[in-house]
């Protein structure tokens, strides 16, 4: 009776977990370059033209690709992303002045886990410091960078964004590269927290019986 009793006490906490974590949405400032999966990198070149690519996961970095004509990669270095180096290489050989990079546009709507921390204030809850634009390393110049699209939910507090734009001030010819950091932090999936709870919970009524 008592076994059957803390089952059923179990799934009730599992529903209240799941309650609370649909209800509340809550940032991860420890993220990787894996988690910007399903991302889109969209480079445009001198005269307008555009070409767009998809990250998809490097171990625990990431790297967007686009091949033949007007080809570029984008590359992010392993771990956090914030540590990490974020670099834009023109691969398309070309050496005609079309072929010069002079924008980039990174956009982690469709990653579903992703956001841009602008590090602005006041400061969405464990969302950690966060940068503003992108701070330059090394490579082509950077003109100017900034994010774009507030993310909707009602946790932002001002400094999530879904995207971000640099613009390059000479761009980047055919083999060059520019380089920079960034910070992105993650969005938890909501059935996490309700399953560890399930596991303690039943995991309690086991040593119980």
């Amino acid at each position: 009776m008592r076994a059957r009793r803390s089952v059923r006490l179990s799934l009730v906490s599992l529903v209240w977990l799941a309650s609370t974590s649909a209800a509340a949405t809550t940032i991860n400032g420890a993220a990787l370059g894996s988690d910007l999966a399903g991302g889109t990198v969209t480079v445009t070149r001198f005269g307008g033209a555009m070409n767009t690519a998809t990250f998809v996961a490097v171990g625990t970095g990431a790297a967007a690709v686009a091949v033949g004509s007007a080809a570029f990669r984008l590359d992010v270095s392993a771990g956090d992303t914030s540590l990490a180096t974020w670099t834009l290489t023109n691969t398309d050989p070309s050496i005609i002045l079309f072929n010069r990079i002079t924008a980039v546009t990174i956009d982690l709507t469709l990653s579903a886990l992703s956001l841009f921390d602008s590090g602005s204030l006041p400061s969405t809850f464990d969302s950690g410091t966060g940068v503003a634009g992108v701070t330059y390393s090394a490579g082509a110049l950077i003109a100017a960078s900034g994010e774009l699209n507030p993310w909707s939910d009602a946790s932002n507090l001002g400094d999530m964004y879904t995207a971000t734009s640099i613009t390059f001030t000479v761009g980047l010819v055919a083999g060059g590269t520019s380089s920079w950091t960034d910070d992105t932090d993650i969005i938890p999936e909501p059935a996490t927290g309700a399953l560890v709870g399930l596991g303690l919970a039943l995991f309690g009524a086991r040593r119980r019986r």
